[in-house]
């Protein structure tokens, strides 16, 4: 779910979209040291984010959408997807991370996807998030800043 604020408080502008996906530290074979799946009862040593992060929920509405629940046993949790991926890198698990935060190791190989794009059941194990920026309608700030304004037509001319 995106964050609601106020239209008639605060403008809002589209930065663009991130992907937040499952991935996994590629064997020798190339292929992900673990799997995730609908399927089958084997337990997959999963990062996860703190309850309390945003990207927490966003996991929760993939995993909960699948017709059949992976069967998943967290064994590290934190707020910061850096640190999801440097244990990810060390072969501790499966982690949903933003795809921008992985290009350069998913290009090496030393991460790659956890699951198909669709499984046999239909279900796709990634979501597609609108990046955005906010601020307070500048009639309504109590003291406006010009750096920050300066920004914002910054990222409005784009």
């Amino acid at each position: 779910q995106p964050l609601q604020l106020s239209p008639d408080r605060y403008e809002m502008l589209s930065l663009g979209a991130e992907t937040l996906a499952p991935y996994a530290k590629g064997g020798a074979d190339g292929q992900p040291l673990f799997r995730l799946s609908a399927a089958g009862n084997a337990r997959i040593p999963f990062l996860g984010y703190a309850s309390g992060a945003y990207m927490a929920r966003l996991v929760d509405q993939i995993l909960k959408s699948t017709p059949v629940l992976a069967h998943l046993d967290t064994v590290y949790e934190t707020d910061m997807a850096e640190g999801l991926k440097a244990m990810a890198l060390e072969g501790h698990g499966v982690a949903f991370l933003p795809s921008s935060s992985v290009k350069k190791e998913l290009r090496s190989r030393r991460l790659v996807s956890a699951a198909p794009l669709h499984d046999d059941t239909g279900h796709a194990w990634e979501v597609t998030m609108e990046v955005r920026i906010y601020r307070e309608r500048p009639e309504l700030a109590r003291h406006p800043k010009p750096g920050a304004q300066a920004l914002w037509e910054f990222l409005r001319l784009g």
